[in-house]
């Protein structure tokens, strides 16, 4: 299967300089990937993670 994560930038990082993004920051996918990971043939970023998904107790 496939999980989907929407992605944001980062802007609610401390620094970003820009005022708008910042306010509505959204998640960022650069969290958990590994700026070293690129495809070899392109230099483009490879967000292929790998991910374990697990049922949990009904609350």
């Amino acid at each position: 299967g496939v999980v989907s994560l929407p992605h944001g930038w980062g802007h609610g990082r401390a620094g970003t300089r820009q005022g708008v993004a910042a306010r509505h920051a959204g998640v960022s996918l650069n969290e958990l990937t590994d700026e070293r990971l690129v495809d070899k043939a392109t230099g483009a970023t490879n967000f292929a993670v790998p991910v374990e998904v697990v049922p949990i107790e009904a609350v």
